[in-house]
Protein backbone atom coordinates (compact mmCIF):
# COMPACT_ATOMS: atom_id res chain seq x y z
CA UNK A 1 0.00 0.00 0.00
CA UNK A 2 0.84 3.75 -0.75
CA UNK A 3 0.45 6.59 1.41
CA UNK A 4 1.07 10.05 0.65
CA UNK A 5 0.34 13.39 2.91
CA UNK A 6 -1.53 16.53 1.99
CA UNK A 7 0.28 19.72 2.57
CA UNK A 8 -1.27 22.79 4.27
CA UNK A 9 -2.47 24.13 1.14
CA UNK A 10 -4.82 20.87 0.39
CA UNK A 11 -2.26 19.38 -2.54
CA UNK A 12 -1.60 15.66 -2.61
CA UNK A 13 1.81 14.98 -4.38
CA UNK A 14 1.66 11.12 -6.59
CA UNK A 15 4.47 9.81 -6.58
CA UNK A 16 6.71 8.94 -10.34
CA UNK A 17 6.10 5.43 -10.37
CA UNK A 18 2.77 5.72 -10.11
CA UNK A 19 2.47 8.60 -12.17
CA UNK A 20 4.33 7.44 -14.84
CA UNK A 21 2.04 3.59 -14.55
CA UNK A 22 -1.43 5.35 -14.99
CA UNK A 23 0.09 7.38 -17.67
CA UNK A 24 0.11 10.65 -16.03
CA UNK A 25 1.66 14.02 -17.32
CA UNK A 26 1.37 18.09 -15.96
CA UNK A 27 -2.38 18.94 -16.77
CA UNK A 28 -3.82 15.51 -17.14
CA UNK A 29 -7.42 15.74 -15.63
CA UNK A 30 -8.10 13.27 -13.07
CA UNK A 31 -11.28 12.13 -11.82
CA UNK A 32 -12.23 12.02 -8.22
CA UNK A 33 -14.95 10.20 -6.25
CA UNK A 34 -15.48 8.69 -2.70
CA UNK A 35 -17.01 5.18 -2.38
CA UNK A 36 -19.50 3.43 -0.42
CA UNK A 37 -16.49 3.06 2.24
CA UNK A 38 -15.45 6.27 2.20
CA UNK A 39 -12.12 5.98 0.27
CA UNK A 40 -11.07 8.26 -2.30
CA UNK A 41 -11.06 6.94 -6.11
CA UNK A 42 -8.44 8.67 -8.33
CA UNK A 43 -9.25 8.08 -11.76
CA UNK A 44 -7.33 9.07 -14.72
CA UNK A 45 -9.53 10.97 -16.94
CA UNK A 46 -7.84 10.14 -20.50
CA UNK A 47 -10.16 11.20 -22.81
CA UNK A 48 -12.67 14.15 -23.18
CA UNK A 49 -16.46 12.50 -24.20
CA UNK A 50 -16.18 14.73 -27.60
CA UNK A 51 -12.80 13.51 -28.63
CA UNK A 52 -14.21 10.00 -28.17
CA UNK A 53 -16.52 10.20 -30.71
CA UNK A 54 -14.64 13.10 -33.04
CA UNK A 55 -13.87 10.61 -35.44
CA UNK A 56 -17.17 8.49 -35.71
CA UNK A 57 -18.64 8.16 -38.92
CA UNK A 58 -22.14 10.23 -39.45
CA UNK A 59 -25.39 7.85 -38.73
CA UNK A 60 -26.77 6.79 -41.28
CA UNK A 61 -29.50 4.93 -40.10
CA UNK A 62 -31.74 5.46 -37.18
CA UNK A 63 -32.95 2.65 -35.02
CA UNK A 64 -36.13 2.48 -32.93
CA UNK A 65 -36.16 0.95 -29.47
CA UNK A 66 -38.65 -1.59 -30.51
CA UNK A 67 -36.11 -2.77 -33.47
CA UNK A 68 -33.36 -2.65 -31.40
CA UNK A 69 -35.24 -5.07 -28.61
CA UNK A 70 -36.27 -7.40 -31.88
CA UNK A 71 -32.79 -7.42 -32.86
CA UNK A 72 -31.67 -8.28 -29.03
CA UNK A 73 -34.49 -11.07 -29.02
CA UNK A 74 -32.87 -12.49 -32.15
CA UNK A 75 -29.58 -12.82 -30.96
CA UNK A 76 -30.09 -14.15 -27.89
CA UNK A 77 -32.30 -17.13 -29.52
CA UNK A 78 -29.80 -17.67 -31.66
CA UNK A 79 -27.40 -18.43 -28.53
CA UNK A 80 -29.68 -21.19 -26.64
Amino acid sequence: MLTITMSAKGQFVLPKAVREHLKLYPGCKVDVTIDDKMRLVLTPALHDPEELFADRPPVRRVVSVEEMNRAIGRAVRGRV
